[in-house]
């Protein structure tokens, strides 16, 4: 059994934003993170908007918790709350100690497609969870699905389809 986890998390923001491009205080953060998490063989990816850190963590358990300690200390952030922890049988982000995908991404089609006008992490479902580390890993690519058995109108077809 391996022990490579991954912990996704978010919090609130504790600083303020300063504008267009990333926020000096999320570029210490980078920074920081880049270095520190090389040296326990921790990758990831951050993602900052409307108030918001959602940060996905991978590494040894051991390793990822104690940085999640950590983190929840830190003042830059508040109320940070695990939403999704799972065991892993390969890194998404073995190539990033700790990337950045920046909030101007098509995460906000994501977002709208689930029914959503903000970056509001803490409601989401976790299928909103997964599929959102999914599009992180992509670099914040999101490209939209069809609906078809999900939505009112493929529901319908599929009913129909049932009494021919």
């Amino acid at each position: 059994m391996s022990n490579l986890h991954q912990l996704v998390y978010a919090s609130e923001a504790s600083i303020s934003s300063g504008g267009k491009g990333v926020d000096l205080e999320v570029g210490r953060i980078l920074t920081k993170s880049k270095n520190n998490n090389s040296k326990v063989s921790i990758g990831g990816v951050l993602y900052y908007a409307d108030g918001y850190f959602f940060q996905v963590l991978e590494g040894d358990k051991a390793a990822i918790h104690l940085l999640y300690d950590k983190i929840c200390k830190d003042e830059r952030h508040a109320h940070a709350k695990i939403l999704l922890e799972r065991s892993i049988d390969s890194p998404q982000f073995s190539d990033w100690t700790m990337h950045f995908v920046p909030a101007g991404s098509s995460i906000r089609q994501l977002l709208k497609d689930y029914g959503l006008k903000h970056f509001t992490p803490f409601i989401f479902s976790e299928a909103l969870t997964v599929t959102l580390v999914e599009v992180l890993s992509l670099n914040g690519k999101y490209t939209p699905q069809e609906k078809t058995k999900s939505s009112p109108k493929g529901l319908f077809s599929s009913i129909k389809g049932l009494f021919k």
